[in-house]
C-alpha cells in the first residue's frame, strides 16, 4: 500500500567591462624606460601583496565551499592543514582556510585543485586525483554523501579525536552523518538550513531536516532520483510521502522500529501504519495546536501524511506526493503549504507528536 497524492503545492523557489580608449602618447628612449621599470616595480608590488594576503586565515564566515557537519560550528578538515597525499580528515572548527576549501564536483571531493578524498578501507585521506580511482567516487544524498566504491558513508569517529572515517550508512549518528554544503549551486546556504538539526527536542530536530530535504530539493533538481531512492529505501517508482516522514524521522534520530520495509524497520511507506509507530494523537478539531516535527495525517483515498515544520494556529507543512509530476524523476514533487482542507478530496484529520517531544 501507498500514500495518496495531494493536489496542491507551493510555487518552485526562485533562484536568481568598460573599455577606455586612449591617444598614443611619444616618449623619448628615456621617458620609455622609466615607465617600463615603473611597470615592473608595480607588478612585483601587486604580487607581493596578493601572495602576503593569501597566507592570512580567511574569516569564519568565508564563502569558500566548505562542507559543515551536523555537528554545530565543524567543518570537513585536513588534518594539521597539511594538504598532501596521505593527509587525514578531521572535524574541526570552521575557520575558512585552505584545509577546509573542499569542491564537490563530478562526483569528487578536491582541495587545492589536485587532491581528492580517497577512501580505501574505513579511512578517509588525501591523494592526487584520479578518474580511474573509484575510491575517489562519491555520491550525494542532501544531507549524506556515499562512497560508491565501498557504499560506506562519510562520517565522524564517535572517539575524540574527531577524525573523519566512513562506516555503515544504516548504522550512523544521525548528527556525524549529517553534512550541508556552506555554497549550494554557487549559492550561500548554511544560514538557510542552519541551525544544524541538533536541538535537544525531537520535534525541532525533524522540522529542521525536513526543511533540508525542502531545501535540497529545491536547489538540486539533478539529486532528484537520488533522493528518492534514499527516501523509499530503494523503491523510488512509489507514492512517497510515508516513505518521506519515515526518512525524516531516522535522519532526526529517531528512526521507526517496526515499519514494514527496510533495515531496522525504518521505512513506513502505508500512511495509515504511521499511527501505530509511538506518537500522541491529537483529533483535528480538538484544539490541540500543532508543534513543530508532528505528522499530520489527511484522509485522502490511501491516506496521506505530511511533516509540520511550523506550529501553531496556521501550521506549515513538507510533504511528499504533492500530485504534480516532477519531470526529472517521473514522480511526484515535494511541497510546502498550508492547507488543512482539500475540499471534496481531503481533510485534515488528526495530528501525531512524538512522545518524547
Amino acid at each position: 500500500m501507498a500514500s495518496h497524492f495531494s493536489y496542491y503545492h507551493s510555487p518552485t523557489i526562485q533562484q536568481r567591462a568598460s573599455l577606455r580608449s586612449t591617444q598614443p602618447v611619444k616618449r623619448n628612449q628615456k621617458g620609455f624606460t622609466h615607465l617600463v621599470i615603473m611597470l615592473i616595480v608595480s607588478a612585483f608590488l601587486i604580487w607581493a601583496s596578493v601572495a602576503v594576503a593569501s597566507l592570512r586565515p580567511a574569516s569564519a564566515d568565508s564563502p569558500i565551499p566548505e562542507l559543515r557537519s551536523g555537528q554545530p560550528g565543524n567543518c570537513l578538515s585536513v588534518a594539521s592543514s597539511k594538504i598532501q597525499a596521505g593527509s587525514l580528515l578531521i572535524a574541526a572548527s570552521c575557520n575558512g582556510t585552505a584545509g577546509q576549501n573542499f569542491n564537490f564536483s563530478g562526483g569528487h571531493f578536491t582541495v587545492a585543485g589536485n587532491y581528492c578524498l580517497t577512501v580505501p578501507g574505513s579511512t578517509v585521506m588525501l591523494e592526487p586525483c584520479s578518474q580511474s580511482n573509484q575510491n575517489q567516487d562519491w555520491k550525494a544524498d542532501g544531507v549524506g554523501y556515499q562512497n560508491l566504491s565501498t557504499n560506506r558513508c562519510l562520517s565522524i569517529a564517535k572517539s575524540k579525536t574527531q577524525q573523519v572515517i566512513t562506516a555503515s550508512c544504516n548504522q550512523l549518528d544521525t548528527l556525524n552523518e549529517t553534512w550541508v554544503p556552506s555554497i549550494w549551486s554557487g549559492q550561500s546556504i548554511y544560514n538557510t538550513s542552519d541551525p544544524s538539526c541538533n536541538q535537544s527536542n525531537l520535534g525541532q530536530r525533524v522540522a529542521c531536516q525536513a526543511e533540508r530535504q525542502w531545501l535540497a530539493w529545491q536547489t538540486q533538481p539533478k539529486l532528484h532520483n537520488a533522493l528518492l531512492y534514499d527516501y523509499t529505501a530503494g523503491n523510488p517508482s512509489e507514492e512517497w510521502c510515508a516513505d518521506f516522514v519515515s526518512y525524516i524521522y531516522k535522519q532526526a534520530g529517531a528512526a521507526f522500529t517496526n515499519g514494514e520495509r527496510g533495515l531496522n524497520g525504518w521505512d513506513e511507506y502505508n500512511a495509515n501504519n504511521i499511527i501505530n509507530q509511538g506518537f500522541t494523537y491529537h483529533a483535528a478539531g480538538s484544539g490541540y495546536l500543532p508543534q513543530p516535527g508532528d505528522i499530520a495525517y489527511f484522509n485522502y483515498l490511501g491516506g496521506h501524511v505530511e511533516v509540520v515544520v511550523k506550529g501553531g494556529n496556521n501550521p506549515v507543512f513538507i510533504y511528499g506526493d504533492s500530485g504534480v509530476l516532477d519531470p526529472i524523476s517521473g514522480n511526484g514533487d515535494m511541497a510546502e503549504n498550508q492547507i488543512a482542507s482539500d475540499g471534496s478530496l481531503g481533510q485534515l484529520e488528526y495530528y501525531l507528536s512524538p512522545i518524547n517531544n
